[in-house]
């Protein structure tokens, strides 16, 4: 009898469960940058009312946003106290080299770069080098790095990658073996990493930040060998989509836009069923050619599940009730199927549910 009332009371809690409204899932859906490094800067504080409200997901800090361990560590505290429904995602760009957001000249530590680690360092080596970065990150409040760069060395001057050395290499075995290591060592530190730039941006000949990139005539089938293999073996929990554009594959959308890269070969070809982040939907990319209200319907009928903004502004107000309300809009009037909200929310859940 009372093993009937547990099982009674679990299914009657479970059917009155409130389920979220369409705003808190396309809340969860966003995240975004912020001018300010102390709690008490006025846009810090506005963002502060939209994590409490749930109209965000996530924070990602950026260089402007660090000026010492101990500020940045009041900052990161203050976030991750608000009190929210699900954990906010609190992010960052670390790598190593020429990208580190904690760098030596504001009191972190200082990391090689891929391409420095490849050629110097045995794995096991790289492992305890990325274990004190991961601990680093997680001592100063992040729950998520935009980190490893799986992309293969093909065009060793491309401007974002070769230049930047920012790929262990050309052959993707080697690339594979040192960012599992990276996969590992954030694994064990409590941060989620986010495998970039599908499906590939090492044979770019230019840099997406400041125009698109088309690789349709240097990009190698083999680019996608890191994202098989982490997929198969279950240690891809996230995957940033970049903006080039790949014609094998879609002749008319940039990767970040495209149905057929995203939905098409990522999740159903390669089997991902985990978060695919965008890259940053400000990039000269998209905002040059797409219009704001374009992109974020392209992105989401995509397959994308977080859209990322470097800044908090639009040119007309938050970049957060913008894209809200162009979301809530277009599912209203069907040009967003209410099921691709629910999908990203739940891959988002899912993905939240490992913070700790």
């Amino acid at each position: 009898m009372i093993k009937k009332i547990l099982i009674f009371s679990l299914i009657f809690s479970f059917s009155f469960a409130k389920a979220p409204s369409l705003e808190e899932m396309v809340g969860q859906m966003l995240m975004v940058g912020v001018g300010g490094s102390k709690p008490s800067d006025k846009w810090v504080k506005h963002l502060g009312t939209d994590i409490k409200e749930g109209r965000v997901g996530g924070v990602i800090l950026f260089g402007n946003n660090i000026e010492s361990p101990k500020k940045l560590k009041k900052l990161t505290s203050y976030l991750s106290t608000i009190k929210t429904k699900l954990p906010l995602f609190i992010a960052i760009d670390q790598e190593g080299g020429k990208v580190q957001r904690l760098n030596e000249k504001k009191g972190f530590h200082k990391y090689p770069s891929a391409y420095e680690i490849s050629r110097s360092k045995t794995l096991l080596e790289s492992y305890d080098i990325y274990k004190k970065l991961a601990d680093e990150l997680k001592e100063y409040g992040f729950n998520l790095n935009f980190a490893p760069v799986v992309d293969l060395n093909i065009n060793s001057k491309s401007p974002a990658i070769g230049a930047k050395k920012r790929s262990y290499s050309a052959e993707e075995e080697i690339v594979i073996a040192y960012s599992g290591e990276f996969i590992r060592a954030q694994k064990d530190a409590g941060i989620i990493s986010v495998l970039k730039h599908f499906p590939g941006h090492g044979s770019a000949l230019n840099d997406s930040h400041k125009r698109l990139t088309d690789v349709s005539a240097t990009w190698q089938y083999r680019e996608l060998k890191p994202y098989y293999n982490f997929i198969k073996y279950e240690k891809a929990d996230a995957i940033m989509v970049a903006h080039i554009n790949l014609q094998k594959f879609d002749k008319i959308y940039p990767a970040s836009l495209s149905s057929k890269i995203i939905k098409g070969l990522l999740k159903t070809k390669l089997k991902f069923n985990g978060v695919v982040f965008s890259d940053d939907m400000q990039m000269k990319a998209i905002s040059d050619i797409y219009g704001l209200k374009q992109s974020v319907i392209l992105a989401i009928n995509a397959g994308v599940d977080v859209l990322v903004y470097s800044s908090y502004f639009t040119k007309k107000s938050s970049v957060i009730k913008e894209v809200t309300k162009i979301i809530v809009e277009a599912v209203k009037n069907g040009q967003i199927k209410i099921q691709e909200i629910e999908n990203s929310y739940k891959a988002i859940v899912r993905l939240k549910n490992g913070i700790n």
